[in-house]
């Protein structure tokens, strides 16, 4: 139904930020390519993301890539599934530091991040710790799910399984 998303996603230097079997690392896809990019990055809730990739056909003929990085959400105020998840924002941030070779730029994209995390947590708001986190710690006050392939995903995410 868009012309113009169908082209971007037929183009052979298109990229879909999308972690799963089949991505590959960016960082090895940016040192191998020299040609400009077009970069698919999905902004929604993980389940939406997730959604969004799997009920539109035409994000599976981009080159599928995942960041490999160990930083940490500096999103402090959102409770976030596992300690390496990031937010759409700082996927980006990351992801164009790497395509760029400019460390730079991600911390110029975060800056306003930071910010409002900093303002909410003056007034207020208390920082939130990974599902993970918070699992593995015996702080999980929430009741356990009653779906077992959700309370399947929580036993991994305590055991250190990829998920």
């Amino acid at each position: 139904r868009n012309p113009e998303l169908a082209s971007v996603c037929k183009n052979p230097n298109t990229l879909i930020l999308y972690p799963g079997a089949e991505a590959t690392n960016l960082e090895e896809v940016a040192v191998m390519s020299s040609s400009p990019s077009f970069m698919i990055i999905i902004d929604g809730t993980w389940s939406q993301a997730k959604d969004i990739f799997y009920k539109n056909s035409l994000f599976r003929l981009p080159k599928q890539v995942h960041l490999k990085t160990n930083i940490s959400s500096q999103y402090v105020i959102r409770t976030q599934p596992t300690n390496s998840c990031l937010s759409t924002l700082e996927c980006a941030a990351v992801a164009l530091t790497i395509m760029e070779k400019n460390k730079s730029i991600q911390e110029t994209i975060l800056r306003p991040l930071k910010a409002l995390c900093s303002f909410q947590l003056q007034h207020g708001a208390q920082i939130h710790h990974s599902k993970e986190h918070l699992l593995k710690n015996g702080l999980y006050d929430k009741p356990m799910p009653k779906n077992k392939r959700k309370l399947r995903r929580m036993e991994l995410l305590v055991n250190n399984v990829k998920i």
